[in-house]
């Protein structure tokens, strides 16, 4: 292209420059004919030297951005008001994407600013997101606010070590854009994450972490994640999926049953140690799990003896069906690693600090029983008692 066929095809009628308006003009303004036609010759400009590389750039680019300098081309001259916008930036979306989604929401004056900018400014970039910005903003301001992680909208969830699969639904129904009968159903069918439990469910394989879901994210990429990231933890601790099951289990107990960090391993000791001797493990947790019973650490002779509750430890040999709850680390690492000790027995005898006594034998056993049995006769603990 000589220069004066550059100069023809930008020539059109006299125009002026960069103008600023109030903010309260919140509508984009509508670009002149002219200018339209201004703007479409120069993308196609552009789009021609991005092919012929640095070469075309250096002789021509210096000369679209004074042609686009000398357009007529709003734009407002603040860092924003009220109302906010959401503008959602997708995967695959480049500058000019950006740049019209900003006109159109009423954040900047112009498509036109902001892609002057852009223009200018080889090294501006954009992630994929959602982002809150204000209506009104000038093109600097707007590409600025982008780049500030504080108007990214992103959701934090938060799910405990212990709490069932269920509570952990509700929880990112409450804390994301998520529905909790989206969630429900991407749980139906564990073999869609890879996993097949004999109780077909994800009881135990949602990992309870803090996560940062993005806006707008499927329930069942959320599971996905969750599911993923236990996952990640057995792999790492040389768990082989035969085997997940199992572990699952009981971590899942321990993570019920224990308090502090270094009765994890004891409780994991008392698994194994009575499964050895085939008896029963009478965990009240496994009782309550399945009765949904939560917030007491007491169970009934009558729910202990339910043979109805194929969870009851009471009544059934060896581990229950399945995970009663979702194990953290610590739980995951005791169920691996159990104290080296001959511990047949516990009982909490603080329900307030969870002081627990480990025991070898039933005498032993009944006696911190006891013990239990006067904290709790206490007036000022009868909270911690019902």
């Amino acid at each position: 292209m000589t220069d004066e066929e550059f100069e023809s095809l930008l020539r059109g009628n006299p125009t002026e420059p960069i103008r600023t308006v109030e903010p309260s003009a919140i509508q984009p303004p509508k670009r002149s004919r002219a200018g339209a036609w201004v703007l479409t010759i120069v993308l196609v400009i552009v789009a021609g030297l991005v092919g012929g590389g640095v070469w075309g750039w250096s002789v021509y680019g210096e000369r679209v951005l004074d042609y686009l300098g000398q357009e007529q081309i709003a734009d407002f001259a603040s860092e924003g008001e009220q109302p906010e916008q959401i503008l959602v930036i997708e995967a695959g979306d480049i500058g000019e994407d950006v740049a019209r989604k900003l006109s159109e929401l009423g954040v900047t004056a112009s498509f036109e600013s902001v892609y002057t900018v852009l223009l200018e400014d080889s090294t501006i970039t954009f992630q994929p997101g959602t982002y809150r910005l204000l209506t009104g903003m000038s093109a600097n301001a707007a590409i600025a606010a982008i780049g500030n992680p504080d108007n990214r909208v992103l959701y934090k969830v938060t799910i405990p070590e212990g709490v069932t699969v269920n509570r952990a639904l509700e929880l990112i129904a409450e804390n994301s854009d998520i529905s909790l009968s989206d969630l429900e159903q991407a749980v139906v069918d564990p073999s869609v994450y890879g996993i097949n439990p004999s109780e077909e469910t994800l009881e135990g394989y949602l990992f309870p972490a803090t996560y940062t879901l993005e806006p707008g994210s499927s329930a069942s990429d959320v599971i996905s994640l969750l599911v993923g990231t236990m996952i990640e933890r057995l792999n790492s601790l040389g768990v082989a999926p035969d085997q997940w099951h199992e572990v699952l289990t009981k971590a899942s107990l321990i993570q019920r049953e224990a308090r502090e960090p270094e009765d994890f391993y004891k409780v994991s000791a008392v698994i194994n140690n009575r499964l050895a001797d085939d008896m029963l493990l009478q965990f009240d947790s496994t009782v309550t799990y399945w009765e949904q019973t939560y917030g007491t650490v007491w169970t009934t002779d009558e729910a202990r003896a339910n043979q109805d509750n194929p969870y009851n430890t009471y009544f059934y040999p060896g581990l229950p069906p399945g995970p009663i709850g979702l194990p953290g680390d610590i739980a995951l690492d005791a169920a691996l690693n159990p104290a080296d000790a001959n511990y047949k027995y516990f009982v909490t005898v603080n329900l307030q600090s969870g002081a627990t006594v480990f025991s070898d034998t039933l005498r032993e056993h009944e006696g911190a029983v006891e013990l239990l049995r006067e904290w709790c006769a206490a007036a000022e603990n009868a909270e911690y008692c019902g």
